[in-house]
């Protein structure tokens, strides 16, 4: 039984809608649909407590292409589609995780919609009361049904409208609680129709095109697919974990679990003999919290936090989380450790003593814990409410007194905070206990991540013989779901003929000095297919323009000396020169004081190293601790905001160690800040046509932060696509589309750039490359983002280039497993840099494939999925690969090609970067502003709502969504020399 005061909770607001939700969507442009204004394959905070409609469900459980999200009544897709398949000179073999539906019943399914009067307050109740008596009765057992939880419902027989009265509380055989309305619940079942395969099968032969019929074939083909699997397991979004699988603790709070990602794809094999349909199987490893009893997380939560906050008992805990009250104040405050139980916030537990009698649910979810800021201390001893005794009478009890009167249950910590459910009242901490299998959404400390990449590396053989023991796991053969419904699935990977690229021979400086064999020349080296290469005797192919005259060498490591630093710097410089760098002056070397205050500390050294030059600092190496994550920050703010030159910060553990390998690539870093290029890869794919690539990326703060999303756009400015600039502004708090503001304040500055290195033409071409966006934001991607360019060159009169459009995704779980032997894979059993697979996994008619272009390290290589959803230029399928491809080999910090076309992944590095320029004392300011000061508990009386205190990352004790955000500090602040701001921005100060 719960305590006394509970009630089921409301769910007030209104339903966002399907795809008819375009008319609050932005206007679309002549010939386009407008963009549904939402995805709904992912989650709207606040907004996701309202009741999804069965659209938003499906596409959240399933993979939906992006016109799924079109209205497309009337307009086909504004996607672009596939002109064809790369020839490719050298094909390879390789094994895809996606598996071939190969059978479909040619019998329609029949669809019904449920419907529950009065309405249930709680979800739960939908599946409480399909799974009760009467409505299984009514079924009958000659016929097979399938449930989504909430609306819909198949069955493989057509059966005629039902109405069942049902009544929960009597099928438990127990009285409706005292004050509780009737659990009784009229169920309507109702049909609607057949699952038309036909609709699905002309939509994947491009026939037609997307439409609500071909979303009912793919829910239904989703839940027949899952039905079986989730009575044997938990299914969390598209992923099956039970207690058996393997896990790992990653701490006394968390741990990592091994789960079964599963879900049905539409496919390219519509068009070599195959369905279009194929089901994704993967390893998919999730952190969770720790199931134990809630005082113990609470206690190794906060332990972990903090030291000083490890408490070694329940009284020293209740002390630690009691409100404080500042000396001067009226109100009492939360204290530190109290504010960080929030991460607490919507974890699961079960409780122990008597369970509800409501027969909804057993398992209850944290809302807030309580306190006062009148009284203070909210607990079992001071919580009081109103209760009628035997003889009737209303007497007044604390939560204490309740327990032993009601359990006979002498609570043992009752000076510890209560814990306040989204509906069901509140409990003491040692009545509830957290289970298994309880999500544990937040970024992970580095210990933690440590443990986790341990935990989840897997070399490709290995995966691929877990993938194939959790096919069977899932049991397709004997599901009876699938028998019935008539759907049959291979259980045998698929095997595709991938094409590889070759790679680029490499361009460095002619008067390189490396080993060249013919047809070879000086400065050029072929890596061949190892995806590694050495930087002995090369030589940046453009060195910075500007010699080192004022430049310095700092430590901020007390166990790192002036000698060690001299030591370091003198092996730096002698790198550098080797690699072609200009130096005209030493560097002045400095060991800076011991002071709390790093601010005074780098304008000190800022100022000293420009004295003894008599020039304005070009360039600060720091080197530090590089576990202070704090210090780096602040030496990047005050550098790049606040005084405006070029830092370099150096781990001082690298440092002891002067491996030559490491003082290249730091050699490689300070070229590319200083104006450089240091290689070029292949040849010059866009034909002497002045050519623009641009990658774009908006970044989020991890669950819980108050920090907000920042949006990062990169541009090419060299003829080679060597150099880029970037700008990053903060771009609200979650919001994935970037603004008008950010674009019209970033391009400007970027066309300058590019005319200065292209005669002062503007670009011809631009290829977008977008990272960061689902299917059902590509078409926001179009209408809001291109659009602006397309409004930006119009308003700098520069003629509107052709654009082409490419969305670039690595949250997937297609892998490549290459057949045996050297010729398709590497030594660990990864595909080659430069597999590209076109065929198989991609979509039917969209323009897509999925390009491995690096080598992993440890584990399976991830290959990216590039959609290219809109093309003017129209370049060759090959020649836009091969441009990609070895694009990959031009990424200036690294001698390895990356996993990623450069321009997304400098995008990623200014994005993270610019953490550093968020004007953190004034957004401290705005989120107090917005949470209103705390919230209280209505001295101390049982029954008033408490307010959610803290709010979250995105949202205030309203509940309203948090859209705006501070601009971030200008790089070059008052206290910066003039134009210094100007030159560092132009620059390539993010790498």
């Amino acid at each position: 039984m719960s305590s006394p005061g509970s009630a089921r909770s409301q769910q007030g607001g209104s339903q966002r809608g399907g795809p008819s939700a375009a008319a609050a969507a932005p206007a679309a442009r002549p010939g386009y649909p407008a963009p549904l204004g939402f995805d709904p394959a992912k989650s709207a905070g606040k907004d996701a407590k309202k009741e999804m409609t069965s659209y938003e469900r499906a596409a959240k459980r399933v993979e939906l292409p992006a016109d799924a999200y079109e209205d497309l009544t009337t307009h086909h897709t504004p996607f672009a589609k596939r002109k064809g398949f790369n020839p490719g000179a050298k094909k390879v073999n390789v094994f895809i995780n996606q598996f071939r539906v190969t059978n479909l019943s040619a019998k329609d399914a029949f669809q019904y919609d449920i419907a529950l009067s009065p309405e249930p307050d709680h979800p739960a109740v939908f599946q409480k009361v399909w799974d009760s008596v009467a409505v299984k009765k009514a079924r009958g057992n000659d016929a097979t049904w399938l449930f989504d939880g909430r609306k819909l419902a198949w069955c493989n027989k057509n059966v005629k409208e039902l109405r069942i009265q049902v009544d929960l509380d009597a099928e438990k055989g127990r009285p409706t609680p005292p004050g509780k309305p009737p659990n009784k619940f009229l169920i309507l079942i109702k049909p609607t129709g057949g699952i038309r395969m036909a609709a699905l099968d002309a939509y994947l032969k491009g026939k037609a095109s997307w439409d609500n019929s071909v979303l009912e074939c793919m829910s239904f083909l989703d839940h027949v697919l899952r039905q079986g699997p989730s009575e044997r397991f938990k299914l969390i979004k598209r992923t099956f974990f039970n207690n058996a699988s393997e896990s790992r603790q990653l701490g006394t709070c968390t741990e990592a679990i091994k789960g079964i990602y599963s879900t049905i794809r539409l496919n390219e094999s519509i068009n070599s003999g195959g369905l279009g349909l194929g089901v994704n199987v993967d390893v998919a490893n999730q952190t969770f919290w720790v199931g134990q009893k809630f005082e113990a997380l609470v206690r190794n939560y906060l332990a972990n936090v903090d030291r000083r906050w490890n408490a070694q008992n329940p009284d020293e805990l209740a002390r630690m989380l009691a409100p404080i009250k500042p000396q001067g104040s009226k109100h009492f405050q939360q204290s530190e450790p109290f504010k960080a139980l929030r991460k607490l916030y919507n974890i699961r537990f079960e409780v122990l003593h008597r369970g509800k009698q409501s027969g909804i649910s057993k398992e209850y979810k944290v809302k807030s814990f309580t306190w006062d800021k009148e009284q203070g201390v909210m607990n079992a001893q001071t919580v009081t409410f109103k209760k009628k005794n035997a003889a009737g009478k209303e007497v007044t009890m604390t939560i204490q007194q309740y327990y032993k009167e009601q359990y006979n249950a002498q609570l043992r910590f009752p000076r510890l905070p209560l814990i306040e459910t989204t509906r069901a009242g509140y409990f003491p901490f040692e009545v509830c206990e957290v289970q298994r299998l309880n999500p544990y959404p937040f970024k992970l400390d580095p210990d933690q991540t440590a443990e986790m990449i341990k935990f989840a590396v897997q070399r490709p053989p290995q995966r691929r013989d877990q993938i194939a023991k959790m096919v069977a796991n899932l049991g397709w053969a004997q599901d009876p779901y699938l028998k019935k419904f008539g759907v049959a699935i291979n259980p045998t990977m698929s095997k595709v003929s991938a094409v590889l690229i070759k790679n680029p021979v490499l361009q460095f400086h002619s008067t390189s000095t490396n080993r060249a064999s013919k047809p070879l020349r000086a400065g050029q080296l072929d890596p061949g297919t190892s995806g590694r290469w050495m930087l002995q005797n090369l030589k940046f192919i453009i060195p910075h323009a500007a010699p080192l005259d004022s430049w310095g060498f700092v430590s901020l490591d007390p166990g790192f000396n002036n000698e060690a630093t001299k030591r370091f710097a003198d092996d730096f410089v002698a790198a550098f020169k080797g690699h072609g760098g200009k130096i005209a002056a030493a560097p002045v070397i400095l060991q800076a004081p011991s002071t709390a205050n790093i601010g005074e500390n780098i304008k000190n050294i800022y100022t000293e190293v420009g004295n003894k030059n008599k020039k304005i600092p070009q360039l600060i190496f720091f080197i530090i601790d590089i576990r202070n994550s704090a210090l780096y920050e602040r030496i990047k703010k005050n550098a790049d905001c606040r005084l405006a030159f070029v830092s370099q910060v150096i781990s001082s553990a690298k440092a002891r160690r002067a491996n030559p390998q490491y003082h290249s690539n730091v050699c490689l870093k300070i070229n590319a800040k200083l104006g450089g290029a240091n290689a070029q890869a292949g040849k010059d794919f866009f034909n002497n046509v002045p050519t623009m690539i641009i990658g774009a990326d908006v970044s989020h703060a991890s669950p819980g932060s108050p920090h907000p999303s920042l949006a990062a756009v990169c541009a090419s400015i060299d003829r080679f696509a060597l150099r880029y600039r970037a700008a990053v502004q903060t771009n609200g708090h979650r919001v994935e589309m970037i603004s008008n503001s950010t674009l019209h304040s970033a391009l400007p500055d970027m066309l300058t750039s590019f005319k200065q290195h292209h005669d002062n033409k503007t670009p011809q071409h631009l290829f977008y490359f977008r990272d960061g966006v689902s299917e059902g934001q590509f078409s926001h991607v179009l209408e809001l983002e291109v659009e602006e360019f397309k409004q930006i060159f119009k308003k700098l009169n520069c003629p509107i280039p052709k654009i082409t459009v490419i969305v670039a995704t690595k949250r997937h779980h297609i892998r490549f497993f290459p057949d045996t032997g050297p010729a398709n894979g590497d030594k660990n059993g990864n595909a080659l840099p430069g597999t590209v697979v076109e065929r198989e996994v991609t979509h039917p008619f969209h323009y897509d494939f999925y390009l491995c272009s690096h080598v992993a390290i440890q584990g399976t290589a991830r290959p990216v999925h590039y959609n290219v959803i809109h093309d003017e230029i129209g370049m060759k399928p090959e020649a836009l690969q091969e441009m990609i491809y070895h694009h990959c080999y031009q990424y200036c910090r690294a001698t390895t090609p990356v996993s990623l076309h450069p321009a997304v992944y400098y995008a990623h590095l200014a994005s993270n970067r610019a953490r550093a320029h968020e004007d953190m004392s004034e957004s401290d300011k705005d989120l107090e502003k917005n949470r209103g000061g705390g919230s209280t508990q209505g001295g101390g009386q049982w029954g008033k709502k408490t307010q959610d205190d803290e709010g979250s990352s995105s949202t205030g004790t309203s509940g309203k969504r948090l859209t705006e955000a501070r601009p971030l500090l200008k790089m070059g602040g008052p206290e910066a020399r003039p134009g210094t701001g100007d030159k560092l921005r132009a620059t390539m100060w993010w790498v």
